[in-house]
């Protein structure tokens, strides 16, 4: 499209920065699996401050792990006798590190902030897929938080593998069929949580990277995790188990409607971009003729029904007093618009030809782009730092937007396009703020 607009003027080729490409050498030191020595764990003040700092910045926004159990099998020492925990404690302490200032984060001898969590992460960072025994919890966890880690490295193209392996596991368990007829446990809610984390990981990976997903919405019939927060899970008295009092929102609503929302935008790379286009779907249920409008409808259809049901403690006001519900609605805002993007980013006209269906796909990409960077205004404000794995609303919106502004050199009546500018310059200075990191 840039070449369109310029037409003959030379165009800049810019070159991969080889520091977000490369595989380091501390990085290849990885220990192979018949090296296995005991597990090195953080100095004791470390560790609870990594764990401290994970369930303050990760949890919230990927409520894998239980707090209270965890932090007593940790004072327990569970990691040190072990080995499937130890690996999920490292794993817990790497992903921390990105937020920490501790120096002993570091591998020896390396001070770029690209490796921050390494020593931790490179002890445990193989996930064993031949096993004679079956996949354990540990195991489902130690591939999710693998995975979280890895997409902040220059090896983030291992996640998608990661994310495979990890369904595989929990598909051989049978985690991802409904459990009718079983007492909730802390054990089966763990399980149904680390499936679904899989699940969002692996819709956001194989859009990002435009490859198939792991498992799809047919393989599994698995309900959402349990609207409630960790301290009510555990209760002498069972029949009040897994009860969220009244009037107390829950932090984990966010989650279910993040998954609910990542769902829909699952439902729309398979239906819009796999290989074959699902033929059967088209002939169909469609009709065969203008499937795609059908399907962009039926999934703007479902986003409407999706932001309907938004619980109130996570309704967008940009004005919220700060807290961890106006955060959780950043992100779930930054991905509302994301997915309308997803929906319509294939009907972009180019520059010279008219819109592809009825819908204006190039303006609703471009206004909910514009959206993106407002709520990432609010988020810098809030001095709020984000995972590696919530930065790529930014990014695709800074694209859609210069986008915008090359097609409308094309356009009969040309509009002012210095806002959009703006904006994509922004997205560029946000997301450079993460480049260390």
């Amino acid at each position: 499209m840039k070449k369109e607009v310029m037409g003959d003027q030379p165009i800049q080729i810019v070159d991969r920065r080889p520091e977000f490409w490369t595989v380091y050498p501390w990085q290849r030191q990885i220990l192979r699996l018949d090296q296995q020595v005991p597990l090195r764990f953080p100095a004791n003040d470390l560790l609870w401050s990594l764990v401290d700092l994970y369930f303050i910045h990760v949890h919230p926004f990927l409520p894998l792990l239980h707090r209270p159990t965890f932090i007593r099998a940790v004072s327990d020492q569970l990691h040190i006798q072990d080995h499937g925990f130890g690996s999920v404690v490292l794993c817990v302490c790497a992903i921390a590190s990105r937020f920490s200032q501790d120096p002993r984060n570091y591998p020896e001898g390396i001070t770029s902030e690209n490796s921050l969590g390494w020593p931790w992460y490179q002890q445990v960072s193989q996930v064993e897929a031949v096993d004679v025994e079956p996949p354990t919890l540990y195991q489902l966890q130690h591939c999710c938080l693998s995975a979280i880690y890895l997409k902040g490295t220059s090896m983030f193209h291992s996640t998608w593998g990661v994310i495979g392996l990890g369904i595989r596991f929990a598909q051989e368990m049978g985690v991802h069929r409904k459990q009718k007829g079983q007492l909730m446990t802390v054990q089966s809610e763990l399980w149904r949580r680390a499936f679904w984390v899989l699940l969002g990981l692996d819709v956001l990976v194989s859009i990002n990277f435009g490859r198939p997903r792991a498992t799809t919405d047919d393989d599994f019939d698995l309900e959402p995790p349990i609207e409630c927060d960790d301290e009510y899970w555990e209760n002498e008295n069972p029949a009040q188990a897994f009860i969220q009092p009244p009037g107390v929102p829950s932090t984990t609503s966010f989650f279910i409607c993040y998954a609910k929302l990542l769902e829909i935008a699952g439902l729309g790379h398979r239906m819009l971009f796999s290989a074959r286009k699902l033929h059967i779907w088209k002939k169909i249920v469609a009709g065969g003729s203008n499937w795609e409008h059908k399907v962009v409808t039926e999934l703007n259809s479902a986003l409407n029904q999706w932001m309907s049901c938004i619980p109130e403690h996570l309704k967008w006001d940009p004005n919220r007093e700060d807290g961890l519900f106006h955060r959780q609605s950043c992100i779930l805002y930054c991905f509302y618009y994301w997915t309308q993007i997803q929906i319509h980013k294939q009907f972009i006209p180019r520059s010279n030809e008219p819109s592809m269906l009825k819908f204006p796909s190039l303006a609703i990409c471009a206004n909910a782009s514009r959206s993106v960077i407002r709520v990432l205004e609010v988020i810098e404000r809030l001095k709020f730092e984000i995972l590696p794995n919530f930065t790529s609303p930014v990014y695709v919106a800074a694209i859609v937007l210069l986008m915008n502004v090359w097609r409308n050199k094309y356009s009969l009546i040309p509009q002012d396009t210095s806002k959009d500018m703006d904006d994509v310059r922004h997205s560029l200075k946000a997301t450079a703020n993460y480049e260390k990191k």
